[in-house]
């Protein structure tokens, strides 16, 4: 059965990338960066690269920014505590790769993510030979897995994210999919209702371990560094967001004078767009990659990997994908800014951080809002109210503790799995 739901996977790999082709030439020249490592997407690496990377490292995939920080964190945490361990990151996204590139170290090798073709595939593993394949929430390439699985090389899928959408995705391929989800030897989950789930989708239960949330887990307390502004942080906004916001601003600057807005879209690219679209509420904003700072007038933060500095210094953050108006719906991380010690305000769409996001606003954690007229509402409310925004932060603790340590719980499975695994080792 294996094999022939990777011979379908291979045989409908090729029309589909094709079909997928404009669609990723056109997201190269909006966002740009894509051309960096170009040649490592068809498993081309330059003989300096190759001798540096060498063989045995642990191979680490991660889609984009979110998963590259799960990733990270749990490399990190890994190498503490095995510091001959060795690790190869490998992302999709520009963006990604960005971030990766600046933790690289002589231990950490960040690539561009190879194109699952057979005969890439094939050649790639047979020449790094890593000491584990390890894949984060929900990216799996089969070809990857069948050829370590034919070297004995250990495959995983830590913090594995199950999404209503991917849920259903999967349910209606299972006899498709779960051949693949089975071919590896260990499944990390974030959540104990997720257990069912997945065994629902045929997956094996042997294989399901549960350690809670990488993304959640935070050994600090809140690195809190506030100014004496008032600082409205828009995280990660998508199109329709940025004027929702920019007008709800505009209304409390009536009555807070000193608070400050900060907008950070989701794609940097849209950052004329979206300065643009604001001119329309007669409101000037600065870029920050124009040298642009904190002032009176809106900051537009359009460089990639300083947003998480930002919610130790916001007053309130607002987190986007998540509002009705929002060209796309599902949510963005709205743990981070709270683990920052800010209050964090999220829309009524949010399914891609199910349950996670009801049980935080059920515990009076984080706060709905629908419109500018509700943000408005809920924003007058916690800036008149501090006490109210230090119990929101206190209850985030009380339901995120059950995520803390996942990261060493991931380390100690992959540990086992990887002594296991040893004697078939070359």
């Amino acid at each position: 059965m294996r094999r022939l739901t990777l011979f379908l996977y291979n045989v409908l790999f090729v029309p589909i990338l094709l079909i997928l082709l404009p669609g990723y030439l056109v997201r190269i020249r909006k966002r740009g960066g894509y051309g960096n490592k170009a040649l490592q997407r068809f498993g081309i690496f330059d003989q300096e690269t190759s001798l540096r990377i060498g063989r045995n490292r642990i191979w680490i995939h991660a889609v984009s920014v979110g998963e590259v920080g799960v990733a990270l964190k749990f490399a990190t945490e890994f190498h503490a505590r095995n510091p001959q361990s060795r690790f190869l990151i490998s992302t999709t996204t520009s963006t990604g790769l960005t971030i990766l590139e600046r933790s690289a170290s002589q231990w950490l090798e960040p690539i561009a993510n190879p194109i699952d073709l057979p005969i890439i595939t094939s050649r790639l593993i047979r020449r790094l030979h890593p000491s584990a394949l390890l894949m984060v929430e929900a990216d799996l390439w089969p070809n990857r897995i069948a050829a370590c699985k034919e070297l004995g090389i250990p495959t995983a899928l830590l913090n594995a994210r199950l999404s209503p959408r991917s849920e259903k995705r999967f349910r209606l391929t299972r006899a498709f999919t779960a051949p693949f989800f089975n071919q590896l030897d260990l499944i990390t989950l974030t959540d104990p209702s997720d257990e069912t789930r997945w065994i629902s989708l045929g997956v094996r239960r042997e294989l399901l371990h549960l350690t809670g949330n990488i993304k959640h887990d935070s050994k600090n307390g809140p690195n809190i560094s506030r100014n004496n502004d008032l600082i409205f942080l828009a995280a990660s906004t998508h199109e329709g967001e940025e004027n929702e916001v920019a007008a709800a601003w505009l209304t409390l600057n009536k009555e807070f004078p000193n608070l400050r807005l900060v907008i950070t879209p989701r794609h940097v690219e849209r950052r004329e767009k979206i300065r643009a679209s604001l001119k329309t509420l007669g409101i000037d904003c600065h870029l920050r990659s124009e040298g642009g700072e904190l002032t009176q007038e809106p900051l537009l933060l359009d460089t990639t990997g300083e947003l998480s500095a930002w919610y130790s210094k916001a007053t309130i953050v607002f987190v986007g994908k998540s509002l009705p108006c929002s060209i796309n719906h599902g949510g963005q991380n709205m743990i981070e800014p709270l683990q920052a010690g800010a209050p964090a305000l999220i829309g009524p769409h949010t399914a891609n951080f199910e349950p996670l996001a009801t049980q935080l606003c059920e515990a009076g954690a984080a706060i709905r809002v629908a419109n500018r007229e509700e943000i408005v509402t809920a924003t007058r409310l916690l800036l008149a109210h501090e006490t109210q925004r230090a119990s929101m932060i206190s209850s985030a603790q009380q339901v995120l503790q059950p995520h803390q340590d996942a990261t060493v719980r991931n380390c100690v499975l992959v540990e086992g799995l990887m002594n296991e695994f040893t004697p078939h080792h070359s």
